[in-house]
């Protein structure tokens, strides 16, 4: 996994030891005499979006160990949070006002260190010094923050006569050999690192890692220890899982980056990339699902080509949430990207099924509305693990969980709607997969099999023609078969299909017309197929199996309908 990411930051040309990328919310503007521009610059990656997020820009990067430490308050270089770099007061947080103060005189001593150490950029440096001194001028910049709705803990830097401070070349070096010089300082230890098998200098802790779900907002660490009884050989801290300088900062710099374009689920964040780049975008896919790229897919191999690009390219997918300050793998998938390809073919083909009016085959689901399939309103009720499991079983073409079957069984039978297409067709995928492990040949079809003998697919179907009847026979009520003997037919039939069977003779008897006649066909049918006995009990296959019969049966009946209604159209227009 780290020699994974480590590739990708080489290629993507990540991974500076001095600077890191973090969002800044504003722009300062401080004249060439000192004083204070008079309105501050909001930054913006697009400002014309509904919800304009700050703009992403290079800033120099200080160890997390020193800006956290308890005996010298620091502070980030020429780019901090407007309370360390502005002195800004954060009236939520008055009692640490003493710590951001000694932080803010530190951020003011690093300008005067570069001022010193760039002749070109001394005025500059002086000039926002003297800003940042003088009251009066530090009174109208926080004025103007204020006004703007700034946060005390937005970020901003500094531009002086319209030269943005972070863009200067010579304070960049001056940093760059800050760093060099503290690095040289350090003892080292002398171990192979873990990631590259390379002898060298190993790191006693490494930086954190930002935006990981559960972490910590100061950032998450991938390796650390700080228990006895995870250390050994006398190893102490990270010496645990030796890390050169250079590979940690690159499989840093690539989880970072990769982190930002993540997709978030519940407390995990799931990550993919390539070996090599690729145009297409497999994982969006499955995200989005568009239904012209799951067709396309889906007849892909009608065309006989494999595109150059799948070849020997390697594919990786990593989920991880956070714990307080460690970072917990929850999955990581390594594959090509034809088999990963392969996969999701495979993955939509599970899931195709009939639609609710009858007349369709669908394919497309969005990962997203299987998920809210299984849940009444917030993805919170569902168990964690089920969004993650789901997903690389996807990816990896294997069975998928049968907790995910329990979860839409669970909301089948307590939701209004028992004909929900995306429950329907997570239902049928999870199935269909148990039934590929074990060899069987009991696979659940698209639309309705009139041939099927298992006997809950078959209760299934009869139930739904219960509920047919019973509409012809008394017109929409209030509580219906459906609404009354949904959940306890689908796990204990025996106790509830005799009932809704003698039920069904008398609606059998009420109801009239050629429409009737066909149900009662069904009814006839699907009874004779059954047998004499009703299922004691059905298990959890069973009960999906169930809801599969019900919903094709439904589909069916509605084509019908709709037929009828399209040929007397057609007659009454002739």
């Amino acid at each position: 996994m780290l020699q994974a990411l480590i590739a990708y930051a080489e290629r993507e040309g990540l991974g500076d030891a001095d600077f890191e990328p973090r969002k800044v919310h504003w722009l300062i503007p401080v004249t060439a005499s000192g004083t204070f521009g008079g309105q501050v610059i909001p930054l913006y990656e697009d400002p014309n979006a509904k919800k304009p997020q700050p703009r992403k820009l290079k800033v120099p990067f200080t160890e997390q160990s020193l800006l956290t430490s308890a005996t010298q308050p620091r502070s980030h270089f020429l780019c901090d949070s407007l309370e360390r770099a502005a002195a800004l007061p954060n009236p939520k947080a008055d009692e640490g006002n003493n710590r951001r103060a000694a932080q803010h005189d530190y951020f003011k001593s690093l300008l005067r260190e570069a001022a010193i150490a760039c002749p070109g950029e001394n005025k500059h440096l002086q000039a926002v010094l003297q800003m940042l001194d003088y009251p009066e001028e530090r009174a109208k910049l926080h004025s103007a923050l204020i006004e703007a709705k700034a946060k005390p803990t937005d970020n901003a830097t500094f531009q002086v006569d319209g030269l943005v401070l972070l863009d200067s070349e010579e304070i960049k070096n001056f940093w760059r050999q800050r760093r060099q010089k503290a690095r040289g300082t350090k003892a080292q230890n002398i171990r192979v690192c873990l990631a590259t098998g390379k002898l060298g200098p190993t790191l006693d802790t490494t930086e954190k890692i930002k935006g990981v779900p559960g972490g910590l907002a100061v950032g998450t660490s991938l390796i650390s220890f700080d228990k006895d009884s995870f250390t050994s050989y006398n190893l102490e801290q990270a010496q645990n899982a030796a890390i050169s300088a250079d590979a940690e900062l690159k499989f840093r710099s690539a989880l970072d980056d990769l982190i930002l374009h993540g997709y978030r689920i519940q407390d995990a964040i799931h990550i993919h990339w390539t070996r090599k780049p690729v145009s297409d975008n497999i994982f969006e896919l499955v995200n989005q699902a568009n239904a012209e790229d799951v067709h396309n897919l889906l007849s892909s191999p009608n065309s006989g080509i494999v595109p150059t690009e799948l070849d020997s390219n390697a594919y990786y997918l990593l989920s991880l949430s956070g714990n307080g300050g460690r970072i917990i793998v929850r999955d990581w998938l390594e594959s090509t990207l034809e088999q990963v390809q392969a996969n999701i073919r495979q993955w939509f083909i599970d899931l195709s099924i009939i639609t609710r009016e009858g007349n369709a085959i669908r394919s497309d689901f969005k990962f997203g509305l299987l998920l809210y399939a299984m849940v009444r309103d917030k993805l919170e009720e569902l168990p964690p693990q089920i969004s993650t499991q789901l997903l690389h079983s996807a990816f990896q073409g294997s069975v998928l969980p049968e907790t995910a079957l329990a979860a839409a069984l669970r909301r089948q039978q307590v939701d209004e709607d028992k004909i929900n297409i995306a429950r329907m067709a997570l239902t049928k995928a999870v199935l269909n997969r148990l039934n590929r492990q074990r060899k069987e040949n009991n696979n659940m079809t698209e639309q309705l099999n009139s041939e099927s003998h298992d006997p809950a697919y078959l209760c299934g179907r009869l139930f739904a023609v219960f509920d047919r009847l019973q509409f012809l026979a008394q017109g929409s009520v209030n509580a219906g078969v459906v609404e009354r003997y949904y959940a306890s037919a689908s796990v204990t039939p025996s106790l509830v299909m005799g009932r809704l069977f003698r039920n069904a003779q008398f609606h059998l008897a009420k109801a009239g017309g050629g429409i009737a006649e066909n149900v009662r066909k069904d009814f006839e049918t699907i009874v004779d197929a059954i047998g004499s006995e009703f299922p004691q009990t059905l298990d959890l296959e069973g009960q999906g199996r169930f809801a599969l019969g019900y919903y094709h049966q439904k589909a069916e009946y509605r084509r019908q309908s709709n037929d009828r209604k399209e040929q007397q159209a057609i007659a009454n227009a002739k």
